[in-house]
């Protein structure tokens, strides 16, 4: 697996470079209350992975509830014990694979778009099993290799595509890491988001370089694919907003 290095330079662009609108915050969080339920007093909820504390937020206002983010790359979580700081967040250090909490601590856990960066996903689901309370779901946020139709960038960059391909795990060895744990696979949706109003938007977005595959390409091709983007944003005429579908795979720990 190629590991990518969020203390170089992503921690500097990820919060602007991947921010969620309110409407799409929201659709996430509709989907997760959809099998979650969200009229459950006292929850106590994971967000794996947590980077910046974008949905470590969002879950605890949808949900009044207590929030463990755990995030091991220092300087992301630097940056959200300052800019989403709450009252009902802790940010801990921690790995997929070491879990600071105890025992059945959680009611649920929510992994987002870090699936790809778990360096051993049988340790993860472990983990995730021990952490989770009995009956409790894991919510695996994320793109899979095979599953990828529809990215907008990489008609801009289109390297990024097979880079893509090759580091994200299809979705079927996730099932199979967290069915040999115990976990029984309760759904598997996909979710069309609006990332941005317009390829300009889109544009203004990208030139961040906050996406992580954008670390695993030469700066000569992120210069070129980018001028690419801002010559079609140029032309675009009437403003289009800029879809993606991304994958919610949902999965039980069973009471026995």
């Amino acid at each position: 697996m190629t590991r990518v290095d969020y203390e170089r330079r992503l921690y500097q662009t990820y919060r602007a470079g991947r921010s969620l609108s309110a409407d799409t915050g929201r659709l996430w969080m509709d989907a997760i209350a959809g099998h979650a339920g969200r009229d459950r007093p006292d929850l106590t909820i994971l967000d794996l992975g947590a980077g910046t504390g974008r949905f470590s937020v969002l879950l605890a206002d949808a949900f009044g509830a207590r929030v463990v983010a755990v995030e091991p790359s220092a300087k992301m979580r630097a940056d959200a014990e300052r800019g989403s700081a709450h009252p009902r967040i802790v940010y801990r250090d921690g790995t997929a694979g070491a879990i600071p909490a105890a025992d059945g601590e959680f009611d649920f856990a929510l992994l987002s778009m870090i699936i790809h960066h778990v360096p051993d996903l049988d340790a993860c689901a472990r983990e995730l099993h021990r952490v989770v309370k009995a009956d409790g779901l894991v919510f695996i946020r994320n793109t899979f290799s095979g599953r990828l139709d529809g990215i907008r960038h990489y008609e801009f960059f289109p390297s990024t595509r097979a880079i893509d391909e090759a580091r994200l795990p299809r979705v079927e060895r996730v099932r199979e890491a967290f069915e040999a744990r115990g976990f029984v696979v309760q759904a598997l949706d996909t979710l069309e988001q609006e990332i941005d109003p317009s390829l300009a938007a889109h544009y203004d977005r990208i030139k961040r370089r906050a996406l992580s595959s954008f670390e695993l390409i030469t700066d000569s091709e992120f210069e070129q694919g980018l001028q690419r983007m801002g010559i079609a944003a140029g032309r675009e005429a009437t403003p289009t907003p800029v879809l993606e579908k991304v994958d919610l795979l949902v999965l039980r720990r069973p009471s026995n």
